[in-house]
Parts: structure tokens; sequence; C-alpha cells
């Protein structure tokens, strides 16, 4: 279903007065007051938001209660988790956006500081790495952008993608309880497939960087997959045995980043690299071909360089350095 914006606002209001509150229950002539809407227009919002899918319970006494409330990674619910300084203070949730990354890169293009974070519990037009779509399940999976403001060298920047996925991996483990894999650059991996992505994009100029956006997708809730990747990925509650809690998962993500990405600002990738290949299992020793735009490459995985990029021991013997591919056999 596709709102007109002033809806689509609306929307976001009343999950920020249902789920971002102390309160579980509204009456809903205290729902109207905050959102200074007529009873009628309120009830028009309400129906919306039922028509949406969402478990939106309106009792007899007219007072309103959402089932899900408490598994929104929204700021109240994520805030308690958060040990950070920087990261996740600043927290914007929306029902629905086109991408979570566009929302990010607007918001820090009007000056954004650094650690402010977007979530949305539904994206229309997710995307990942090489152009790829990324699929998401409404209300059951992390859809979160992060924006970063870091002092480094442009030529630095593409090491994030190490950084974050190591932070998502730790993460997973923290709050799941299951064992991960990283794969080459980004992946994380559960038992039963990949449960999340990374793709960030940076804006700078030669010399500075003005922003990344650090995007971040978990599968996280749920039994069941859309049938393209069904085969390929799986969700925490399938490897964990049960549902994983969203806020919880979004702080300890956060957490994890913030003190990766402060070695990451004071001493460069190297030190976290060793941390990194000491999660996968590709890493050395795999066969694997990695795919370029108009070239391929077969060889052996041969660890990491200084910079993050996958070492490939080619069959002829020679070693070549690997910044971005796709890695479509192990």
């Amino acid at each position: 279903m596709r709102e007109l914006p002033s809806s689509g606002r609306q929307l976001d209001r009343l999950v920020k007065l249902l789920a971002d509150s102390p309160r579980e229950v509204w009456s809903q002539a205290e729902l109207a007051r905050s959102m200074e809407l007529s009873p009628a227009r309120l009830s028009e919002v309400l129906a919306m938001f039922q028509a949406e899918g969402w478990p939106l319970e309106v009792r007899s006494d007219q007072r309103v209660w959402l089932a899900t409330a408490a598994d929104m990674p929204v700021a109240s619910r994520v805030r308690p988790h958060l040990t950070t300084d920087r990261l996740g203070r600043r927290c914007h949730h929306y029902l629905r956006v086109a991408s979570t990354n566009d929302t990010a890169r607007r918001l820090a293009e009007a000056g954004a500081v650094e650690g402010t974070v977007v979530v949305a519990e539904e994206q229309t037009g997710g995307r990942g790495r090489l152009g790829r779509t990324w699929l998401s399940r409404k209300g059951k999976d992390i859809l979160l952008s992060l924006v970063l403001r870091p002092h480094v060298d442009p030529a630095q920047a593409p090491g994030l993608n190490l950084v974050v996925g190591l932070a998502a991996s730790q993460a997973v483990g923290e709050v799941a309880g299951i064992p991960t894999d990283l794969k080459w650059p980004n992946d994380v991996l559960i038992p039963g497939g990949k449960c999340c992505g990374v793709l960030t994009e940076m804006n700078a100029d030669p010399g500075k960087i003005h922003f990344v956006i650090v995007g971040v997708g978990i599968n996280v809730n749920g039994t069941s997959l859309p049938k393209s990747i069904a085969g390929q990925a799986s969700t925490l509650e399938l490897a964990s045995g049960g549902p994983v809690p969203r806020p919880r998962l979004v702080a300890a993500l956060l957490n994890r980043l913030e003190a990766l990405y402060l070695v990451f600002l004071d001493r460069g990738l190297r030190p976290l690299l060793e941390r990194w290949a000491a999660s996968s299992s590709s890493v050395r020793g795999r066969p694997v071909l990695v795919s370029n735009p108009g070239r391929s490459l077969r060889g052996t995985t041969a660890g990491l360089s200084g910079q993050g990029a996958l070492r490939i021991r080619r069959e002829d013997g020679r070693l070549e350095e690997v910044l971005a591919g796709d890695v479509v056999q192990w």
C-alpha cells in the first residue's frame, strides 16, 4: 500500500506514541489530542494502520494497543541497552522508507551529527552490494543506516566494511547466542546461510570525507524467507530456536561498532584485521571464484592485506589482492 507523505507521517507519529513511550495503552481521545487530529481523522489513521497489517487492537472501551510495540527498535526501547557515547544517541524510526541509506543520506546532507541512526520497519527500495536488491520482511528484520563522519583519508573508508561486518557478527553472537562466520567483505553467516549484509556509501572530495552512510540489514525473526533467497539465507530465529529482541540487537550492534570504530579512527584498520580473520573460516585456504564486471579470478584465499583486500593465490602461484568483488564460490 502506498500512502501520501502526510499520511505516512501520521502513521509514524502514531507509532511514536504507541511504541516510543512508557505507556502501552492509549485512549483514542488522548491520541487525538497528542496528534492534533479530529476523532474522525484519527479513526481513519487507525484504519490505515490496520490495513497495513500491523496488529493494532482497538478495544471496546476505545483504548488502543499495539501488540508488536515491545519489539520495535524505537529510541526508547533501544536506549536502555546502549553504552555508546556517539552512535545511536539520535535515532529516527519510520514505518516505511524507500531506503534507510537514502533517508540517512538526506539527514547527513542537512547536517545530522555523527552517530545519527535511521531504522525502518519496511523498505520499498532497499539495496545491497553491487546494485542488488535487498529483500526484507516488514516488522521482522533490522533495517538500519548510520551517519559516520570519520576524519580519515578517503582511501581508508573501504575498511569500514570489515569493521561493520565484525561488529554485526559480534552483536549477533552476543544477543542471539549462535555461532557466526564472516565472509569477505562484509557478510555474516549463521547455520543455515547468510543473515546480515552491509552497504557503505561515501560522500567525499579528494582528501576529505564529508560523511559515510553505513547500511546494515539483518534477518532477525520469523521462520520463512522470500523464495528467491530461501536457500541461501536464514534468520536468527531459525538458527537460535526462538525470537530475538530487535531493540537489544540494535543496541548491541551500535555498542560493538562504536568500540571498533574508535580503534579504526585511532590506529587504522590493521589492529582489527586479526580479529576479523579469526571470525572467518574462509579467509585462508578456501578455493574461491571472485567475480568482477568483465573479469573473474579463481584461486585460494590467502588472508587479508593491510588495507583489508582479500588476497588470492592464483592457480599459477601468483598472489593478487582484490579490493572489491563478488565471491561466488567457496
